[in-house]
């Protein structure tokens, strides 16, 4: 095989997101065999294969992944992989007896869906029976956008934490703010529609490892990278590389010009709004508009005018994003407004995920993030303890107090933060 034809397979792996699982297999095969050629005739060459694998082998996985758990197909590679288990994973107790056989739509509003006892595509379905629901038909063929899902899907990988599984958690919750709460009647069916999109895309390719791990490493080769939102850039770009390479099924295309710009801008804005590097800027401006829009709700006959510009006002586009922004980034954390078996099974998967990040910083030689590593179930809660107490609290009180009707989430918070106090009196006596 010449290596003018091995440039030819590469290209086509790099554009190709929807090949059949045969030729997919086959040209994975063909790969391998050319590897010890190209050790010794272009070193170039070898490292652009070894990364079109490495592309390979997700897709396959991903493939062969769709009827199963993204908690099984997890556990299962790592097994493979001869990698550690934190003690923690061994904690995660999944009860099938639980799980709905027939989803309804009154089981896809519920607050404490049990996200992880659905596989792929169960979850593909119980999306689509979500955008259904929401009648977005006008702006998406809906045989198309059952596609484009599960192209999204499949440019998920396999980890523990930052997985299909997690895309779908945000936009399930997502959607049960939107019908539990008066956004509702705040934003557009289009506005809704671009959110619900960001929610599913917005951790595309993620490999198990934080932006700091992307700088460090880039650093480290002497790349010049802009340090800002890097793996939520890279989530946009996966996004938007898929929509490129199948016409068929780019909606956005088919959107007039107004609307196409108005749905990017939520799509992209929401993605970005997950870097927790922005948290507090965004958080501090939602909270002072919060107030004012308060005020302007309790008093109409205010006539500061600082106050009005300040408070929400629904025909305007940017506000209606801003909200969508927050409460996508909100739904990204809000494990801890989950009820306490749910919270425990999300937040022991993200700490396995985060002490594989420091082993592969140490085989890398960078710096070990020492604040990621495992160390025992105490530290853990207090952990947590900060991070409800820090992030998640104070930000879904305050969307509480626009959407008074989703006060159980905070509530349950609160209710998590007792239990992480018992918990922590268990381990110290």
């Amino acid at each position: 095989m010449s290596l003018q034809q091995i440039q030819q397979h590469i290209n086509q792996i790099k554009t190709s997101y929807q090949m059949p699982n045969k030729e997919f297999q086959n040209t994975f095969k063909l790969f391998e065999s050319c590897v010890p050629f190209l050790k010794s005739e272009n070193q170039e060459q070898l490292n652009q294969v070894f990364r079109a694998l490495k592309r390979f082998r997700r897709r396959l996985e991903n493939e062969l992944k769709l009827n199963q758990t993204d908690y099984h197909a997890f556990i299962k590679k790592w097994k493979s992989l001869n990698i550690t288990f934190v003690p923690l994973v061994y904690d995660v107790k999944l009860d099938f007896s639980k799980k709905i056989a027939t989803l309804k739509y009154e089981d896809l509003i519920n607050f404490n869906f049990n996200h992880h006892h659905y596989t792929s595509r169960e979850m593909l379905k119980a999306s689509m029976m979500i955008f259904q629901h929401l009648e977005v038909e006008q702006y998406a063929n809906y045989n198309n956008l059952e596609n484009l899902l599960t192209q999204i899907n499949l440019n998920y990988n396999i980890v523990s934490y930052h997985n299909f599984t997690h895309a779908f958690a945000l936009f399930q919750l997502l959607f049960c703010v939107y019908e539990k709460s008066d956004l509702k009647h705040f934003v557009s069916k289009q506005d809704i529609f671009a959110a619900l999109m960001a929610s599913l895309s917005h951790d595309l390719n993620h490999k198990g490892v934080n932006n700091l791990y992307k700088v460090k490493k880039s650093k480290k080769l002497n790349k010049n990278i802009c340090e800002q939102a890097v793996l939520e850039s890279m989530h946009v770009s996966t996004l938007f590389n898929i929509l490129a390479q199948n016409q068929q099924l780019n909606f956005l295309n088919q959107l007039p010009n107004t609307q196409q710009q108005e749905f990017k801008r939520i799509l992209v804005s929401s993605i970005l709004a997950t870097d927790m590097g922005q948290h507090f800027n965004i958080f501090g401006s939602f909270k002072d508009r919060v107030n004012a829009t308060i005020d302007l709700r309790e008093n109409q006959n205010i006539i500061d005018p600082l106050i009005k510009f300040r408070g929400f006002n629904k025909e305007n586009f940017d506000d209606r994003k801003f909200i969508l922004n927050v409460l996508v980034h909100a739904c990204d954390i809000s494990n801890p407004c989950l009820e306490w078996d749910a919270y425990m099974k999300w937040s022991f998967l993200l700490a396995q995920e985060f002490q594989d990040q420091t082993i592969k910083e140490a085989a890398k030689g960078l710096e070990v993030t020492a604040m990621l590593q495992y160390k025992d179930k105490i530290t853990f809660f207090n952990g947590q303890t900060f991070f409800l107490n820090t992030f998640v609290l104070p930000q879904w009180q305050t969307i509480a107090t626009l959407y008074p009707s989703l006060i159980d989430l905070p509530n349950e918070v609160k209710r998590n933060l007792e239990i992480l106090e018992e918990e922590k009196k268990k381990l110290s006596n």
